[in-house]
């Protein structure tokens, strides 16, 4: 079975990622993430991946190849 791979144009992909390489650093295994008011939120806004738009999210999510995915959750 291939493996996944969320685009870290994506929030949850950036998430994955991000904290992924967090973890592997000692000052990183210190700090909680969330995506609510944490390092994370400040980094979603950063990079422009923080949006109440669902139009702009369904777009965000069809430009990554993942529609598929989360059709589910966009309709």
């Amino acid at each position: 079975m291939q493996y996944l791979e969320l685009s870290r144009d994506t929030a949850i992909g950036d998430f994955i990622a991000y904290i992924h390489e967090q973890m592997a650093t000692a000052e990183g295994r210190t700090y909680r993430y969330s995506f609510s008011g944490s390092l994370f939120f400040t980094r979603m806004k950063e990079r422009n991946l923080y949006s109440t738009n669902n139009q702009e999210i369904i777009e965000r999510i069809s430009r990554s190849g993942l529609a598929e995915i989360y059709h589910t959750c966009l309709v």
